[in-house]
């Protein structure tokens, strides 16, 4: 048996982590097509949310933990004004639970940002 010496990201850890890619990209794309402040505060988060995309895919459990964080407060903040839900508020709401229940629930994503034994 070939031993490796890098763990692999679990496949919930891994969608998580495209799923904040993609948005980093959407808030990028946002950020360039404004003008003035507005440009320089998209591209600074843009870069977080890279950055914490970034942590997720390496275990860092505050990555994990920060994640979770803006991501429930994503979803609260689309439902806070009930008014006029549209594709994109229910599409925010649906990728933050998401990305919340694939980083909380499976035993591998607990494992990955815990470090605990992998049992076969």
């Amino acid at each position: 048996m070939i031993e490796q010496s890098r763990r692999r990201v679990p496949v919930p850890v891994a969608v998580a982590a495209v799923a904040i890619l993609l948005a980093a990209t959407a808030i990028l794309l946002g950020a360039m097509s404004s003008t003035g402040p507005s440009t320089v505060v998209g591209l600074v988060v843009g870069l977080l949310v890279l950055a914490l995309a970034y942590g997720l895919w390496r275990g860092s459990g505050r990555a994990r933990f920060w994640t979770t964080v803006f991501a429930t407060a994503g979803a609260v903040y689309a439902v806070v004004p009930f008014t006029g839900l549209g594709v994109t508020t229910l599409l925010q709401i649906v990728v933050a639970a998401l990305v919340v229940v694939l980083l909380l629930v499976p035993a591998s994503s607990r494992r990955w940002f815990h470090d605990l034994p992998v049992t076969e």
